[in-house]
């Protein structure tokens, strides 16, 4: 019986090893490819306005993205998930290949990139609901939270190697061999989700004939879910932008090579990505998800505070040190906020509703998170990098404490 369970256990193990491997893969393209476009409209708006140039950019893709997320659902229902994850992806590296060899020809980068932001937006908004649905498929995980805590341990390695390295090839390379990269990377994960079947099945979402008014009805519908999408919301107006905005923060820091250092601060938020499972763990224990979610979110505000007077008393190759160990600590909370983030909307409501529950959470979140990076580049882009995170971060610690409060009081009846 023992022989007959681990030969069971072995194809399994294989399955989620591979998902895994090929997901870190994409990760790190992903890390390469966001430095060598980040990097494009950086340059693009030099001397001054890379910083505002490079908001544009990012505000438009997050902005295409949450106005494709309610189509997710019925999309997910007609193809099935999990084909239209392989499809997403297929498209996602062709962009990317395409978009970089043009780059290499000596093609305009920022007109090419805003031209391509609703392609790049919608591809990502689609993969943003499917891929914590697959995740926990191919790793058979008990819950979504769990499944994300454990593929952030992968993500957060990747995205630290993919950072470093890719800060390093750009350096000496041209900016689309990062988009390149992208492209190339993102082809193994496709290939694995089509020829391996996920561990455990796929509860396709019931079909939403109307996805706006599904995504309203959702939230009028769930007190759950409207608390949680409130939190994400103040977290993509107060602390996400940081790490859409490095490269020109790294620039307005004045720390050379822009991009390794760009990519060395990537690689430590990855790093406390890697290690906050631990910290969900923790949490876990004795608070529910979304409780959990606003305290670690209420953390990295804090982070961003220390980043923003670290910024003002230090300078040189000593501030970048200590960015780079606060951003570990910052990587930490603001990994583990997302994963109790999705937790929470994935208990919001009912199992069959998890694709539309993360729909409407990320299409909400989705459309203030433009907002908040462009506030955030014109801050960089007018006044300071300083300036930018200690707003962001006073800003969560009070918008982020009467949510915490409010969480707490209402667990507290329902227990009661």
């Amino acid at each position: 019986m023992a022989v007959e369970a681990n030969q069971v256990a072995s194809p399994a193990k294989r399955t989620s090893s591979a998902y895994m491997a090929a997901v870190g893969c994409s990760v790190a393209g992903s890390a390469a490819g966001f430095l060598g476009a980040t990097g494009t409209t950086n340059a693009a708006g030099n001397p001054g306005n890379g910083a505002v140039y490079t908001g544009i950019y990012v505000s438009a893709v997050l902005l295409t993205s949450a106005l494709v997320i309610p189509y997710a659902p019925m999309l997910s229902h007609r193809m099935g998930a999990r084909s239209l994850f392989i499809k997403c992806k297929a498209v996602t590296a062709v962009v990317w290949l395409t978009v970089g060899f043009l780059l290499l020809a000596g093609v305009s980068g920022m007109p090419l990139l805003l031209v391509l932001s609703p392609v790049l937006g919608a591809l990502s908004g689609l993969g943003s609901v499917v891929s914590p649905v697959m995740n926990k498929a191919y790793l058979a995980s008990s819950g979504m939270a769990a499944a994300f805590a454990r593929m952030a341990v992968i993500s957060g390695c990747a995205w630290g190697i993919g950072s470093l390295l890719g800060g390093l090839l750009l350096d000496v390379a041209p900016l689309g061999c990062g988009l390149v990269a992208n492209g190339v990377l993102t082809i193994p994960l496709a290939v694995i989700v089509s020829k391996l079947k996920p561990l455990a099945a796929l509860t396709d979402p019931v079909e939403r004939g109307r996805p706006w008014h599904d995504v309203w009805s959702s939230l009028r519908g769930s007190e759950a879910l409207r608390r949680v999408t409130m939190l994400a919301c103040v977290v993509a107006l107060c602390i996400a932008p940081l790490a859409l905005l490095l490269v020109p923060i790294t620039q307005d820091l004045r720390h050379e090579p822009v991009l390794v250092g760009s990519g060395l601060l990537m690689a430590a938020m990855a790093l406390g990505e890697a290690f906050s499972p631990k910290l969900v763990r923790r949490l876990s224990l004795a608070h529910s998800d979304l409780p959990s979610s606003a305290l670690t979110a209420i953390g990295a505000g804090v982070l961003l505070i220390l980043f923003g007077i670290s910024s003002v008393l230090l300078s040189g190759p000593v501030e970048l040190g200590v960015w780079t160990l606060i951003a570990v600590g910052f990587g930490v909370f603001r990994f583990a906020s997302r994963a109790f983030t999705i937790g929470a909307t994935a208990e919001s409501r009912a199992p069959e509703l998890t694709a539309s529950s993360l729909a409407a959470m990320m299409l909400v979140a989705g459309l203030f998170a433009p907002l908040g990076t462009f506030v955030w580049s014109l801050l960089i882009g007018y006044f300071s990098a300083s300036t930018a995170v200690l707003c962001g971060g006073l800003a969560m610690i009070v918008l982020g404490v009467p949510i915490l409060i409010s969480a707490n009081s209402a667990g507290e009846a329902i227990s009661a």
